[in-house]
């Protein structure tokens, strides 16, 4: 799927959200969508993400408040583990290029 989405109307995969990282605002998915931790920290959290101005006041008191099934040791134990980034989507050039 690629074009506009609507996060605040529809509930979308995981695919579809990464597919999109870079068309939305990733305080927007945080707000609307259901995330699980490693969604959360391979993008919510990276700052290769991070376009728009809203998105730098993302930290974890946020994601903890707006996601209230996640907790702050399911955060941690994704970081952890999380020590590539083969779930990384293109880079902003690559896909502005494709839009």
């Amino acid at each position: 799927m690629s074009g506009k989405i609507d996060l605040y109307n529809n509930k979308y995969d995981r695919q579809t959200l990464k597919d999109n990282i870079y068309a939305v605002k990733l305080i927007d998915i945080l707000k609307t969508q259901i995330l699980d931790e490693t969604f959360i920290v391979r993008y919510i959290l990276n700052s290769n993400y991070r376009l728009h101005e809203d998105d730098d006041k993302i930290n974890l008191d946020v994601v903890l408040e707006l996601q209230p099934h996640i907790s702050e040791k399911l955060i941690a134990k994704e970081f952890l583990n999380y020590t590539s980034d083969d779930d990384s989507v293109t880079d902003f050039e690559s896909f502005s290029n494709k839009k």
